[in-house]
Parts: C-alpha cells; sequence; structure tokens
C-alpha cells in the first residue's frame, strides 16, 4: 500500500516537459535547417525557460573479490545514496543550478585487518549555466564535499573546488564542450582536472553521451543509450568512481586519508513508469580497482589493487 501510494504521487505531480534531466539534455529539434540557421534549445533546458527539481536515490552491491598481493584478503562493498537537484530559471538566458547528495559506503574485508570500515559522505554544490548564444553556453560553479569514515569528525573531511567551462551546439545532435576544475584533496595536493562534454544523437534511437545518468555517482565517464521505445531505454556505462575521505583514530592509519579508484562497466534498463518517475536496474563489473591508505605526511602507507567483482544496483528518481 505505501508503495502503490508513493507510485501515484508521484505519477500525478506536474507535467515535467521541460525538467532538467542532466547537464545537457535538449529538446526535440524543430526543423532540419543548419545550425547557424536555428534556434537550438539551451543547453539543460526546454526551449522555454523553466525551474525543476528531482529527486533521487539509488543502492549498488559490489559483491566480494581478492585483493591483490595477500594471502587470503577478501572485501565487498555496497553503496546506498540519496540526491536533490533543482534547476532555476534566473531569466531566459541564465539558469541556477543547486544540488546536494548524501552517500553511505559500507565496507567488509576477510582475512585482513580492515584498513577503514563505513564512509560517510555529504555533498553541496552550486553552478550557473549562462546561454550566450543560441549555440554558445558557459558554465561556472563550485562545490563542498565533507567525507569521513564513521567515528571521524566529518569536519576534517572537508574538499572544496569550482570548475568552468563552454560548450558548443553544432545541432540539436552533436553537443562539444570542455572545461576544468581543481579541488583540494584531504593528505593530498590540489587536484587539477579536465571536463569532457560530449552529447551525440547518433540516430533517432541512439545516442552517446559524457553525461550519466544511470550507475555509479560522482564519477567521469561515458554511457552509450538505445531507446527501445519511449518510455524504456537499455544501455552501457563506462565509469571511473574516485573516492577519497579522512580515516578516523583508530584505523591503522590513524587520522590520514581512505581512497578508492573503480572502473565499472555495466548495462542497464530505465524504465518510465509514468511521467516524472523512472526506475533503472543496472548490471556489470568493476574492470579495475585499487584502495590505498596515506598517512597525515602524504606518504602511501598500504595500496592493493583487487580482481574484478560483479556489481549490480537499482535506481529511481521522481521529477517534478
Amino acid at each position: 500500500m505505501i508503495t502503490t501510494t508513493a507510485l501515484a504521487m508521484a505519477c500525478i505531480a506536474a507535467n515535467p516537459s521541460a525538467y532538467w534531466a542532466g547537464p545537457l539534455t535538449f529538446g526535440a529539434p524543430d526543423a532540419t535547417a543548419p545550425p547557424t540557421e536555428q534556434e537550438v534549445a539551451p543547453l539543460g533546458q526546454s526551449e522555454e525557460a523553466s525551474t525543476s527539481f528531482s529527486i533521487e536515490g539509488s543502492w549498488v552491491w559490489q559483491l566480494e573479490t581478492d585483493l591483490h598481493d595477500t594471502t587470503n584478503g577478501r572485501f565487498s562493498h555496497d553503496r546506498g545514496h540519496f540526491s536533490a537537484r533543482g534547476d532555476i530559471a534566473l531569466s531566459d538566458d541564465l539558469n541556477l543550478l543547486l544540488g546536494a547528495r548524501y552517500q553511505r559506503d559500507n565496507f567488509s574485508f576477510d582475512g585482513i585487518q580492515s584498513p577503514w570500515t563505513n564512509i560517510n559522505t555529504t555533498y553541496f554544490d552550486a553552478a550557473l549555466q549562462y546561454q550566450l548564444t543560441p549555440q554558445w553556453q558557459v558554465f561556472g560553479g563550485g562545490q563542498a564535499r565533507w567525507a569521513a569514515e564513521e567515528g571521524a569528525s566529518l569536519g576534517d573531511g572537508f574538499e572544496g573546488g569550482g570548475a568552468i567551462g563552454a560548450v558548443y551546439a553544432f545541432s540539436h545532435d552533436f553537443v562539444i564542450g570542455g572545461g576544468v576544475g581543481v579541488r583540494s584533496q584531504i593528505e593530498d595536493d590540489l587536484l587539477i582536472y579536465p571536463i569532457i562534454v560530449l552529447d551525440w544523437n547518433i540516430t533517432d534511437r541512439l545516442s552517446f553521451s559524457t553525461r550519466l545518468t544511470t550507475g555509479w555517482s560522482n564519477q567521469s565517464g561515458a554511457e552509450l543509450v538505445y531507446e527501445v521505445e519511449p518510455t524504456i531505454d537499455v544501455g552501457m556505462s563506462l565509469t571511473f568512481d574516485y573516492q577519497r575521505f579522512r580515516l578516523g583514530d583508530d584505523a591503522p592509519t590513524p587520522g590520514g586519508a581512505g581512497v578508492t579508484e573503480a572502473l565499472p562497466l555495466t548495462a542497464f534498463i530505465s524504465v518510465d513508469v509514468c511521467p516524472n518517475l523512472s526506475l533503472t536496474a543496472f548490471v556489470g563489473a568493476t574492470v579495475y580497482g585499487r584502495l590505498k591508505t596515506t598517512d597525515s605526511a602524504g606518504n602511501d602507507v598500504w595500496a592493493r589493487n583487487h580482481d574484478p567483482a560483479p556489481v549490480l544496483g537499482l535506481q529511481g528518481a521522481i521529477r517534478f
């Protein structure tokens, strides 16, 4: 009964014909005129300025796998998250994007001393998108992140940074762009990273994009999506997931930093239950993975790669 009521409430919300679904989303083309002669929909918006909101939750399981260079060390990992986003139209050309996220990572180690236990992460971001011309858009914003092992002070796990960039729409079907981001890191130097933007509708049903709508979160990567019908998509995604967090005083590396790296390759199916609610299931494997701890002086103390591991997950999103 509770599930039925929740689905009904999501489906009777206002029609989200202009909801924000990611950094690069276009409405349908109006015509086949050359890009210089047509009005391309603003990036991440519909043809008309609008305000929209979304909430999302997921749970991902990485099944047990072997750690390298250990006698019988193994570990498993699961992650749950809840996030909320808003796209607020300040004018026809300017949008404010706001986001908040809570994430819980649970680790279970067997055969070795646990380098850490469970991790809590809280994340906030804000950005502006400005439509310079029908084809050009610029963006910029900042982020604040707190990540710490359970029992450690969340305030000691602060990282902050920002990013700027620009994108160009050759047409409704092909967008390319880039930028640069910077972020402080726990017990490490400043991280400077590139931003690559590509959104390509290869056919009416097949698309390739660097905006990730399914799978692991807080990562870089790309996905190939095929529209089976208007309410069902299938696809594959390859992502790089990088997490850094403060370790507790009781950890084998007290007060240091823990690091996880993973490269999950997944296949997924996404179903629009109604115009406002989508559900996604995905399955795959981490084809590369590494765990590491760093002491308070920034020196690597312990590092292990691990074997490929099965991954599966569920995700739901409600848009208003």
